[in-house]
Parts: structure tokens; sequence; C-alpha cells
């Protein structure tokens, strides 16, 4: 079967997830954990063929969210009603069936958000009829300790970034 072109970087899809919620640990050690393919609820729970992170350990959620955690005690930024973390989701066109250049996606986007300062984790999914990715991305700055207090201004143009990230990967990889 021939792979069809992806033909615009508008053909992929990028959502911030449950814009207000996470504001406790616990709802940040849920979110890694369905990342994970580890959800409290047996039916939730997936395998996860690809799962990593930067400047968190990428093999256990609850490590992974203390990672994440302490830098927010580090610059106190752990009081409640704070978000701890952002959850994003990249969706993909059904014709992309690639899980591996998926990953490559997944590692870039990382990469991204860790150069400009703040830790993540993904996780590929394929238990839907698109190709996704879940990253979650702490709130707070490892370098300045700021809090990233997103507008909708700001994820439009992260979402912008995210999707040109994948295109270049994509087509790339003769998508």
């Amino acid at each position: 079967m021939e792979k069809i072109i992806i033909k615009d970087f508008k053909d992929i899809f990028v959502e911030n997830v449950n814009p207000g919620k996470y504001k406790s640990k616990k709802d940040a050690i849920r979110l890694i954990s369905y990342i994970f393919g580890l959800s409290e609820i047996k039916e939730k729970q997936k395998t996860v063929r690809y799962t990593g992170g930067y400047g968190v350990n990428s093999y256990d959620p609850y490590l992974c969210c203390e990672d994440m955690y302490v830098i927010k005690k580090l610059y106190k930024k752990t009081k409640k009603g704070l978000r701890h973390i952002y959850h994003i989701v990249v969706s993909f066109p059904k014709y992309i069936e690639d899980a591996n250049t998926i990953k490559l996606i997944s590692v870039d986007i990382c990469q991204y958000f860790y150069q400009n300062g703040f830790q993540c984790i993904y996780g590929v999914h394929e238990d839907t009829e698109d190709l996704h990715i879940h990253i979650a991305v702490n709130s707070t700055s490892y370098k300045t300790g700021k809090q990233a207090d997103l507008s909708i201004r700001d994820l439009k143009n992260i979402s912008i970034t995210l999707k040109k990230i994948a295109y270049h990967i994509l087509k790339g990889n003769g998508y």
C-alpha cells in the first residue's frame, strides 16, 4: 500500500486536555499513570509501547511525579489551587500508522519543552483508530522557577509549534 502524503501541518490535531484540572499531586500521578498505561480503572489500562521523558524518571510514574514535585517544592509552587501539570494530546490522521515515527515526534516535542525549561513525559497510545501522543508537562520551570500560566493565545502558539515539529518529522519520514 502506498503511503499517503500529509498535505499540511493543520492535519495534525493538538489539544490541551482538562484546562481547569490537575491542581493536586494526586491528579498529576493519575495523569502520568494513564500516560504509562497504568490507569486506576482496570478497563482503561493498556499496553503503551513507547514512553519517555526529559528531566524525569521515565520508567516509573510515581518517581516521575516525584521528580516534577521536587521542582515545585524547590520553588515553593505547591500551594493549593496552582496547576501542577499540563496535559497535551497530539493526534494524527488515520493513514499515519507508523508508531516508530510517532515516537520520534514524541521525543522532539519533549526536547522542545525541556529546552524551554519544563520537565515532561510522553506516551504513544495506539488504543484508537488514530495514533496519538499524551504529554504531561510540569507547570513549574526547572530553570527559572516560574509557574507557567498559559493563556489561550499561548496554548494556540504552542499548538502550532508542536504541529510544525510533527509535520517536519512526518515529511522527513516519507509522509
